[in-house]
């Protein structure tokens, strides 16, 4: 039976129960010991060091137990794979018990440490009614699970126990690129070093993609550190690293650490239209971030920025309209209206929001638009506004067209309803040819 990707990502989520417990319980008992062995002789007491060391037996019996556990979960999750996979042959869905089972068990593989993770791989290995592409993609879940939880000891057994793993070049990567992604979060400086002694080694392995899941997992606490990187690692495409520094920052604080390294990372830059052009990307996709958490957050975090009316422009156009909640759509505009100075840029950023928000909900786009008082904002708004709506009702797109002030904005706006008016019959075109001649369209 030949597995997808998808299927065994799913089979990780999903499978057996450990005996997790017994384990926490050794741990505790080992630590009780360890206190009223200090207590004892903190009061002068010695206790007969000839009879057997309960510390080494605690930790005989943990380490065996620990053996015992992935062993177990090894086997319940070879069984519970079986069973999913007869279930769907015959074309039926796990029940709710087997759905509790799965939540349990992506718990409890979580909480293997990487010894017991190997383990568990050999006994996958070892299952002879597992055919190979099936074993190689089960293992791959569990080494996922050992690149995130334990990176440096995935780093170790992909590269002297799992080679057959790269027979498949992208799972390979996938895996590196997990491994060290999750490394670079805690200590980047050692994986920059495995990268430094193992790129030449492994050229398809230390590629862009895994260097770039570096650069993500080092942005999660030290952004400046992560643009170093790009130069460091010598990643050829610096923008999507960019970007992907920028992503990483979830909060209004790690977006303005953010925006301080980005600023010294820009710096650098010598070449003058390279440099406004990472500038101008990375302003929008820091930008759009902040529109994501909502107007009231969003809005405050760009006016602290501490951005130029030039950068602030800049950073209001790309995705920003479709980033942002629909329902926020008429408070960017009004906010924008207060805070862009007059110009080109001001007015593709209002038109784009307009655009994108009547093709979403162009009854609430009308709405707002009514009730807008006269000005530059909402006759930028009115023009996308026809655009937009013209294609479907190009009647109502006319009313609002003729509401323009007389001159060029309007022309502009009566010729779009022209050429987008839908033209579906002879009446439609008679219409549409009529709409031409009163308003003078050439």
């Amino acid at each position: 039976m030949r597995i997808s990707i998808t299927l065994s990502l799913l089979i990780f989520a999903i499978g057996v129960v450990a005996a997790w417990q017994d384990r926490q319980r050794l741990i505790q008992i080992s630590e009780t010991h360890t206190k009223l062995v200090a207590e004892a002789s903190q009061s002068g007491i010695t206790l007969d060091s000839s009879g057997p060391d309960l510390n080494v037996r605690v930790t005989k019996r943990l380490r065996e137990n620990k053996q015992a556990d992935a062993k177990q979960t090894a086997a319940e999750l070879i069984s519970y794979f079986k069973e999913w996979s007869e279930l769907q042959k015959k074309k039926l869905q796990p029940d709710e018990a087997m759905q509790r089972k799965s939540m349990d068990f992506q718990d409890r593989l979580l909480a293997l440490d990487s010894a017991q993770l190997k383990i568990l791989i050999a006994e996958i290995l070892a299952e002879k009614d597992l055919d190979d592409k099936t074993r190689q993609y089960l293992n791959y879940s569990v080494i996922e699970t050992m690149a995130s939880n334990h990176p440096q000891a995935a780093l170790a057994f992909l590269l002297s126990e799992a080679s057959d793993l790269f027979k498949d070049g992208w799972l390979g990567s996938r895996l590196i690129y997990s491994s060290l992604g999750s490394w670079a979060k805690d200590d980047p400086i050692a994986a920059l070093e495995w990268v430094r002694k193992n790129g030449e080694k492994f050229p398809d392995l230390a590629n862009d993609n895994t260097k770039e899941g570096m650069i993500s997992g080092a942005a999660t606490n030290d952004p400046k550190l992560a643009f170093q990187l790009i130069g460091q690692l010598g990643v050829k495409d610096t923008d999507r690293s960019v970007g992907q520094i920028i992503d990483s920052a979830k909060t209004a604080e790690q977006r303005t650490s953010t925006l301080a390294a980005l600023r010294g990372y820009l710096a650098k830059i010598e070449n003058k239209d390279a440099r406004e052009n990472a500038s101008r990307n990375a302003l929008q996709s820091i930008a759009e971030s902040a529109a994501e958490t909502g107007f009231e957050a969003g809005s405050k975090w760009i006016e602290s920025a501490g951005l130029t009316p030039s950068e602030l422009a800049s950073s209001l156009g790309g995705s920003f309209a479709h980033r942002m909640q629909s329902k926020d759509a008429g408070k960017w505009l009004e906010w924008i209206d207060k805070t862009l100075p007059p110009g080109e840029e001001s007015e593709n950023v209002i038109r784009s929001i307009v655009s994108n928000w009547t093709r979403e909900d162009y009854q609430a786009a009308g709405k707002w638009l009514a009730a807008t008082p006269d000005g530059p904002t909402k006759n930028q708004s009115i023009r996308a506004y026809v655009d937009a709506i013209s294609e479907y009702e190009p009647e109502s797109a006319a009313e609002w067209a003729m509401t323009l002030p007389a001159g060029k904005e309007r022309t502009q706006s009566l010729q779009t309803i022209y050429e987008n008016w839908p033209r579906k019959d002879e009446a439609s075109r008679a219409a549409a040819e009529a709409f031409k001649a009163r308003h003078g369209i050439e």
